[in-house]
């Protein structure tokens, strides 16, 4: 990452900027990715490449108010295709906690309280229904401040999601060792209860997931899901494991997956990952998967 100071002459110059502009943090990266599939009969290895620019800027004020604008670009390359903004909100945050303004669908108020299993990170993870529901358009958040030590407590809102209202709160306990995090959420026709917990010790990390979705129609088209992982660093080698399950509402299986990773840290900025994952779909209409990923990735 470069962090840029913009206390220099030449910006305040410019006259659109102010004298006491704030820091800059400029990052980018570059994923290579090779696929092979087993499953895929015809077209059984891929190529793709994903690009990520990111631009930060904070300032703090004189009374003790940090505001922040976060803008990223993301461009997909062969095998996939198209570029958008995939981080575009601001905040202002102090003693009266931190309040959000999410134009790109993060829900930053959100972030943090789900993927508790997601060890392996890569991949395909098709075969399950994980993480929070978020929104897909403009949302306000709001965290409080810290009333005792790893306590958080978060709400989201917005009223242009694709579905409808959207409303959703989230409540984080950090003890450590342990990390645990429960989110209800809803829209007009949706409601999702999100319930996960992690555990570290030294280079072990652990991590389960459980997703309750009701769709608002019939049993069956409800979702449930529960995802494990765990990790173990050992120096610049990271392996992990990860899987899950996905049923309807009335008790059957949709799908089940798992996936085992490993990651090398070449140098600082260079990371190479190896990834095999499988789906089961239970229908017989639907597409296992069996995908052996590599990537290369390159951060700035």
């Amino acid at each position: 990452m470069r962090k840029i100071l913009l206390a220099s002459t030449a910006l305040v110059a410019l006259g659109s900027f102010s004298a006491h502009a704030a820091d800059i943090s400029i990052s980018g990266g570059y994923n290579f990715i090779y696929t092979v599939d087993g499953e895929n009969t015809t077209d059984e290895t891929d190529t793709g490449a994903e690009g990520d620019v990111n631009i930060k800027f904070s300032n703090t004020t004189d009374s003790g108010i940090t505001t922040t604008l976060d803008y990223g670009l993301h461009e997909t390359g062969v095998g996939a295709g198209g570029q958008a903004y995939d981080d575009l909100n601001a905040s202002m945050s102090s003693d009266f906690g931190t309040i959000y303004f999410d134009s790109a669908g993060d829900d930053t108020a959100l972030g943090g309280f789900d993927a508790k299993s997601d060890k392996a990170g890569e991949g395909s993870q098709t075969g399950a229904l994980q993480g929070i529901m978020g929104t897909n358009n403009l949302s306000i958040g709001y965290k409080l401040p810290a009333v005792m030590d790893g306590l958080t407590i978060a709400v989201s809102s917005s009223d242009t999601d694709d579905s409808g209202e959207y409303f959703g709160y989230g409540i984080g306990y950090n003890m450590g060792m342990l990390n645990a995090s429960y989110v209800k959420e809803g829209t007009n026709t949706v409601e999702a209860t999100y319930a996960g917990v992690s555990a570290s010790f030294g280079e072990i990390s652990l991590g389960v997931d459980s997703v309750d979705r009701d769709n608002g129609g019939a049993a069956t088209a409800d979702r449930e899901a529960i995802g494990y992982g765990a990790s173990y660093a050992m120096g610049d080698i990271t392996l992990a494991y990860e899987m899950g399950s996905l049923d309807d509402g009335a008790g059957t299986d949709i799908s089940d997956h798992s996936q085992i990773a490993a990651s090398y840290a070449v140098a600082p900025g260079i990371t190479a990952i190896i990834t095999q994952s499988e789906v089961d779909v239970a229908d017989a209409g639907g597409t296992d998967e069996d995908k052996l990923e590599i990537q290369l990735k390159l951060a700035f």
